[in-house]
């Protein structure tokens, strides 16, 4: 029994993801959340500031609203309260960056109904961050507008330019291994995408590897994916982009950190010589 108890706090939804991670009119059940939810801290990056901080959550003002109901089947009449809360968080590092949420809330359910900013420039400025020196500033571009146009939901077209991101990644990786490869470049570009995932398996993240048979989604040209489609393939597509990039960050740090080590070796061999 306890154990189920600790398992569905765990599957709970976190005020980190429910503040930074949800969309805008996303419905979420009550029950589904974490306590304490308007109140305490929540960890992020402040984009204002350029530094990872934490947040302090206080609820500005909140208004309910009861409004009666009958049920067609029992002819019952029963209240529900509807609220409306206004959600302030603010960097408790520099106590000058402040973002702001209008919630909607039923006897039963929570929804987003309007932030600022927006989840995709609170989205964008954290991988700004992180990938601003591994990523080509066209791609950084692409991803903005890849990210702003999923939080509006315009998903195929948010999808074409995570796409296009992705694509890149790959040929690129192709590039920098061409000469220990054993196919030509034309034959490459004429692969299915879990083709050539397949072919660089040696040189992407593990985890992107084994879900190689997703991308042969991109072999299909993009109108032939629905909007629905698009929305569903989405998060898998950018937590790709991701792992690719995270993996070259930690293979630049590898390559400092192999020349630091041969200057240090090369100065000491000298000192002994």
């Amino acid at each position: 029994m306890l154990e189920e108890v600790i398992e569905d706090e765990k599957n709970k939804i976190n005020k980190h993801d429910f503040y930074f991670e949800t969309s805008l009119y996303d419905e979420i059940k009550i029950s589904d959340l974490e306590d304490n939810f308007f109140e305490w801290d929540v960890d992020w990056y402040s984009s204002v500031n350029h530094i990872d901080t934490t947040y302090s959550i206080e609820l500005w003002w909140d208004l309910y609203i009861r409004s009666n109901k009958i049920y067609s089947k029992y002819y019952q009449q029963y209240t529900q309260v509807k609220w409306y809360k206004n959600i302030s968080l603010t960097c408790k590092r520099k106590n000058n960056d402040e973002i702001q949420f209008y919630v909607y809330i039923t006897d039963e359910t929570i929804t987003k109904i309007w932030q600022y900013p927006s989840l995709a420039d609170i989205n964008f400025a954290e991988l700004w961050k992180k990938y601003d020196k591994i990523l080509p500033k066209n791609d950084l571009e692409n991803f903005k507008k890849s990210i702003w146009l999923n939080a509006h939901w315009i998903w195929a077209g948010s999808f074409v330019y995570l796409r296009r991101i992705f694509e890149n990644l790959i040929f690129k990786t192709f590039e920098e291994n061409k000469p220990g490869l054993q196919i030509l470049e034309d034959d490459f570009r004429k692969k299915h995408m879990d083709e050539k995932v397949e072919i660089l398996q040696d040189f992407l993240p593990e985890q992107l590897v084994k879900m190689k048979k997703i991308y042969s989604i991109l072999s299909k040209w993009v109108h032939e994916l629905s909007e629905e489609e698009c929305l569903k393939f989405f998060p898998v597509m950018k937590l790709s982009i991701e792992l690719i990039l995270d993996q070259k960050i930690e293979m630049n740090k590898k390559k400092d950190k192999d020349l630091l080590a041969k200057k240090a070796i090369d100065s000491i061999l000298q000192e002994l010589a």
